[in-house]
């Protein structure tokens, strides 16, 4: 992998020479068309932790770790590796904090806990017939022609009417919501992503109002309800809430769902198998994850610290590099095999420790049920000849389209 001359400037004097190398997705064009092709490369550098002046989100460069092992150990380590000390550039369009996601524990577990019913592998199987009844209304739009988006009219859709309906907020205006995610997350400006910020946080906080007045069996509803030591939520931590399970419902998802079904594309032959043997889905779907994960983390030292023999200092940021951790031959056996029969594939596709996402189970569903759904009803489908296909490369890592085809006549 090629390694660009680094700014000396931008190097602290607490780190090595040694430890710096320049990674980011500025410094290797390819990234936007070939992402997991770049983060492969990386792991194969066998650098578990280093030092980039580059890092696009701190304007005084980060540390990164690709170990699975130094990526489980900070992450399941809030103290020194915080969540709740964060640079002027992070979440610029929402001004306050991320709630439970920028808390430590013992805060973090009394707010995280609010909302466990409503991820609960109980709550989420009660409702699998409905999330299996939105994927076949989905397909229904396009099945016989042939040809899709699949990330704008399947990706974003499916996983988005389902998160809708768990948080409460009204189906009829998706398309408003669509826009407002992919301007936040995606495409945006600056002064764009604080606009929607804006018009997001006026938006919760109406429809806090509403559910004050007409609660419902859904997440705003349930906050409005709960209680920490007795003491019901105010507006502003019920807005904190939502401002992240909003952003976080409507984009996470739909980011796995486009790796995967862009690589079942590109494998005529693995999609075939798993066709004619949807039991095998299920297992397939883990392997899949590892080797797409597509969430980078990020932590702030609260105080100095020694990780594996290197001196952190207090305010330094660490990257935690989940998908060149799903490469890490220490933590995978063969890892640079795509195995869809793996049975013990520990990745970190949903992070880990306590900040684990708290949607996996649902997250885990949808995905698990769109292959099947899909594969039972699209025939042999491919990227359609002569489409390029590029993705986002700020934020989480998705694609920007993804032009699928196949012969409608022979769809279910």
């Amino acid at each position: 992998m090629a390694n660009t001359a680094s700014d000396v400037s931008k190097i602290p004097d607490h780190v090595p020479e040694e430890l710096v190398f320049q990674w980011s997705e500025v410094d290797f064009p390819e990234y936007e068309t070939d992402p997991y092709g770049v983060i492969r490369a990386l792991a194969k550098e066998q650098r578990p932790i280093f030092w980039t002046p580059n890092d696009i989100r701190s304007n005084n460069g980060a540390w990164v770790v690709t170990s699975a092992a130094y990526c489980r150990e900070v992450l399941q380590q809030p103290d020194p590796f915080t969540t709740t000390i964060r640079y002027a550039n992070d979440n610029a369009s929402w001004p306050r904090r991320l709630i439970p996601l920028m808390m430590d524990p013992p805060e973090h577990t009394s707010h995280r806990r609010l909302i466990a019913s409503i991820f609960s592998p109980k709550n989420i199987d009660s409702q699998d017939e409905y999330i299996r009844e939105v994927v076949n209304e989905v397909i229904d739009g396009f099945a016989k022609q042939g040809q899709v988006d699949f990330m704008k009219d399947f990706a974003r859709v499916f996983p988005g009417v389902i998160f809708m309906r768990i948080m409460g907020l009204p189906i009829e205006m998706k398309e408003r919501f669509f826009h407002w995610e992919e301007k936040f997350f995606h495409d945006g400006t600056d002064e764009e992503k604080q606009q929607v910020g804006i018009e997001i946080a006026q938006y919760l906080q109406q429809l806090i109002e509403e559910k004050r007045v007409n609660p419902g069996n859904d997440l705003v509803s349930s906050l409005i309800d709960s209680e920490i030591d007795g003491e019901q939520l105010s507006d502003e931590v019920i807005q904190d809430f939502c401002f992240l399970m909003y952003i976080a419902g409507l984009d996470t998802v739909n980011g796995g769902l486009g790796h995967i079904f862009r690589w079942l594309a590109d494998h005529p032959e693995e999609q075939q198998q798993l066709r004619e043997n949807p039991e095998r889905i299920t297992v397939a779907l883990e392997e899949l994850l590892r080797i797409h994960s597509w969430i980078d983390m990020s932590r702030v030292l609260s105080r100095d610290f020694d990780f594996h023999g290197v001196k952190m200092k207090a305010g330094d940021r660490v990257i935690v590099n989940t998908p060149a951790a799903s490469w890490d031959e220490a933590r995978h056996e063969c890892p640079f095999d795509v195995d869809l029969d793996r049975e013990i594939n520990p990745h970190l596709a949903f992070g880990g420790g306590p900040h684990r996402c708290a949607g996996s189970y649902l997250a885990r569903r949808e995905l698990r049920v769109a292959m099947a759904e899909w594969l039972r009803r699209i025939p042999q489908f491919e990227v359609t000849p002569g489409e390029e296909v590029t993705y986002f490369t700020d934020g989480l890592l998705s694609l920007r389209n993804l032009p699928l085809s196949w012969d409608g006549s022979e769809a279910q």
